[in-house]
């Protein structure tokens, strides 16, 4: 009797088989469970990063735009990888109304170039600014240089970084007369003052002495070199070094930056975007805008280096016929023997951008797409 009761209180060697073999399994399945749970908490923090880096662009594109300033002059340069279509360094300036006040402070005497902190100072403010957007040049250790974003390949690409220029328009007679409405072209692209003459004063300064009504006459003279020099071929430094860089820091991690605007086709009769590869969505490249831009001698680029590369840029409501590698909306093609009107101007503007988070867990990045409707 009490070997029986022994019996039915153990296991046999088959039921301890059997119970490990289901301990074994129950472990193997928590196994997985646990880190598909960890990778689908990362990829959540991931995305959760990636949607804040995209709600701060946006939010500020739409600030910025919802006062755009449609009589002011309004210039896109496109800059494209010939060897992969899809990555562009767009840039886009442009003029908007608002409340604005400077990031960093000036000096007590208005003279001085701020500093950081410089608690003792004064901001700049006004009701009008020239802005800018388009990514910035970024200090590399290796090797202990200003590298643009076309130069940052691989993982580095994940470092690119997107930056706003904000210049308020101020008569302030206590600040630098930058630029000089007596002579432009000779002041516009000029460097900081010492020690910060490693930056342009573009770059440096957050005011802009010229008026609205200066920057609707100014001549090719000024565009051709200095403007075009100091606003769009040097692009923006960021340095994580000094803090005097940090108020053109708009978002670090964004790879590619991609400008369009709308515009009515008749032949197609339905809106397209310009510049495209792909226009009518056929998969043919064979009406690419920038293959049809060399018809009209574009793309142009505008320093051997750039070889790789297919560039060029337009311009609204600025009084010149031509500025070097950029021309008015009537020279842009968007059909065969086709151009834009004279009085063309952008309904609305589509940004293309790729996005990437801190810890490099989606690989690729997340590609988003931003319209702001301009009004008719």
């Amino acid at each position: 009797m009490n070997f029986k009761l022994r019996r039915s209180r153990g296991f046999t060697l088959i039921e301890l088989v059997v119970a490990i073999a289901i301990m074994v399994m129950m472990i193997s399945f928590a196994a997985v469970i646990f880190k598909v749970s960890i990778k689908a908490h990362r990829t959540a923090s991931a995305n959760a990063e990636i949607m804040q880096k995209l709600r701060a662009i946006t939010d500020q594109w739409d600030r910025d735009f919802k006062d755009l300033r449609k009589d002011a002059p309004f210039m896109i340069w496109f800059f494209q990888d010939a060897t992969d279509p899809d990555q562009r360094y767009d840039q886009i300036m442009f003029f908007a109304d608002g409340d604005f006040q400077s990031t960093q402070l000036y000096g007590n005497d208005g003279v001085s170039p701020f500093l950081v902190p410089f608690t003792t100072g004064v901001p700049i403010r006004g009701n009008i600014a020239r802005i800018y957007y388009g990514q910035a040049r970024v200090y590399a250790p290796m090797p202990a240089s200003f590298i643009y974003p076309w130069f940052q390949k691989g993982q580095d690409s994940r470092d690119r970084v997107l930056s706003r220029r904000r210049h308020i328009l101020t008569s302030d007679p206590r600040l630098d007369i930058w630029p000089d409405p007596a002579n432009i072209a000779a002041t516009f692209d000029t460097p900081a003052p010492t020690p910060f003459d490693i930056y342009r004063k573009n770059d440096f300064y957050e005011h802009d002495s010229l008026s609205l009504a200066h920057w609707k006459i100014v001549d090719r003279t000024a565009y051709d070199g200095p403007i075009l020099n100091g606003c769009f071929d040097l692009r923006t430094i960021f340095d994580t070094r000094d803090p005097n860089t940090f108020q053109r820091l708009m978002c670090r991690g964004v790879s590619s930056l991609t400008i369009q605007w709308a515009y009515w086709d008749p032949a197609y009769n339905r809106f397209h975007w310009f510049p495209s590869n792909d226009p009518d969505g056929d998969g043919d490249p064979s009406d690419s805008h920038f293959q049809l831009m060399l018809i009209n001698g574009y793309p142009a680029s505008p320093d051997p280096g750039y070889a790789n590369f297919n560039a060029f840029g337009t311009f609204f409501n600025i009084p010149t016929d031509q500025i070097n590698y950029w021309g008015p909306i009537y020279d842009m093609m968007y059909n065969s023997g086709v151009n834009f009107s004279a009085d063309f101007f952008p309904r609305a503007i589509k940004f293309t951008f790729t996005l990437h988070e801190s810890k490099d867990i989606i690989k690729d990045g997340r590609v988003f797409t931003h319209i702001i409707y301009l009004g008719d």
